[in-house]
């Protein structure tokens, strides 16, 4: 594969979510697409654009199990430690 047969199968996530609402009739938005892609690990990003390969198109298709949306949730942090992490990032943001 050429480059630019890698480059011409990237995809925006609204021409995925154009495919997927023309072919299914569900309907989809860009941002439902980008953030899977982003929580199982496809995305691309080149400078600002958001940017799928063709081939994880199914993978975003795929249902998440159960057990995957737990472990997702666990992630979240509460209490005394996200306390700290937002108050570090109001600091960062204070700072000139």
């Amino acid at each position: 594969m050429t480059d630019n047969d890698f480059l011409d199968s990237l995809l925006t996530p609204e021409e995925i979510a154009r495919r997927i609402t023309a072919s299914s009739g569900v309907k989809m938005t860009a941002r439902t697409v980008w953030e899977k892609a982003r929580r199982i690990g496809v995305a691309k990003k080149i400078g600002r654009s958001p940017l799928i390969h063709l081939s994880d198109v199914p993978r975003l298709l795929e249902e998440e199990t159960r057990d995957e949306r737990r472990r997702r949730r666990s992630r979240i942090r509460t209490g005394a430690d996200a306390l700290s992490i937002l108050q570090k990032a109001r600091k960062k943001r204070v700072r000139p």
